[in-house]
């Protein structure tokens, strides 16, 4: 019986940890390799924009108040990360690629 619940346990984990090494890796892989200061400063605009954008739906009322506060986090934080790696990638480039 000891042995039985051992085995279910391990398939459970590594059914559980195998997307952290298996697939594609979605929209985090995705965003964590924009290494260009253009391609940065264009996603900074376009969230920008999406900020006012829902900013204004929320107030006209087409929006909901908890939705709001949620896009607004995940708006704001993805604009803070957008910014820290374009100062990052400026940085390096004007010291010559030394950190």
């Amino acid at each position: 019986m000891i042995y039985l619940s051992v085995v279910i346990s391990l398939i459970l984990l590594s059914v559980l940890l195998a997307p952290f090494w298996l697939g594609r890796g979605g929209l985090l892989q995705a965003g964590s390799s924009i290494n260009s200061p253009s391609e940065l400063q264009a996603i900074k605009t376009a969230l920008l924009k999406r900020y006012l954008d829902d900013e204004l739906a929320f107030k006209s009322g087409n929006l909901s108040p908890l939705s709001w506060e949620q896009r607004k986090s995940f708006l704001t934080n993805r604009y803070i990360d957008a910014s820290r790696r374009l100062d990052f990638l400026e940085h390096t480039q004007q010291s010559g690629g030394a950190l």
